[in-house]
């Protein structure tokens, strides 16, 4: 079988601000944007694999540690393991309904802190929030000892939406560093 990923990153956002000033009125209406096309493959700017997971839920107080190196995931009616060498980039929706926020990270043993900068390190997301983590051009590495994302509720239960685009094996370097 041959597997082909097309992928991409898009993250925007808008404003139109509108005030007076001298009884004159002034915009300021603008945007900040993000898009990038991930080819399949593992070099710079690639990604072959992702894994996705839709309408978790959380008790308050209950935690799911992920491994990256072994992700299970049921597609295309079989039963998949996904062990990825790199995270190119992490989605996490949570769902306005959610009573409590989700933390994500400092997972207890074999922490994945790439993109956290110490295992310790967490990042809150609050009901109806989202958390975006991207690095498309060289990834996050993940490296045998730091396999483990930890996303926990707190507060109440939490609904979420994951998605995790990387790459199953290292790109290889033709040129010296």
């Amino acid at each position: 079988m041959t597997a082909n990923l097309r992928s991409n990153i898009w993250a925007q956002l808008g404003w139109t601000w509108r005030d007076h000033v001298d009884a004159a009125p002034i915009a300021d209406s603008n945007r900040l944007q993000f898009h990038k096309d991930l080819a399949d493959g593992s070099a710079g700017g690639q990604a072959d694999a992702v894994w996705h997971a839709e309408d978790q839920v959380l008790a308050d107080g209950v935690s799911t540690t992920l491994d990256l190196a072994a992700l299970e995931l049921d597609l295309f009616g079989s039963s998949l393991t996904i062990s990825l060498a790199g995270v190119r980039a992490i989605l996490i929706v949570t769902s306005a309904t959610s009573e409590g926020c989700l933390i994500v990270g400092g997972a207890a043993a074999d922490p994945w802190d790439a993109p956290f900068g110490s295992g310790a390190d967490r990042v809150k997301i609050m009901p109806g929030g989202l958390l975006l983590l991207a690095h498309p051009e060289q990834g996050w590495d993940v490296q045998p000892g730091q396999t483990a994302l930890k996303i926990e509720a707190d507060g109440g239960f939490a609904t979420y939406d994951i998605a995790i685009l990387g790459n199953t094996s290292e790109a290889s370097s033709s040129s010296g560093g």
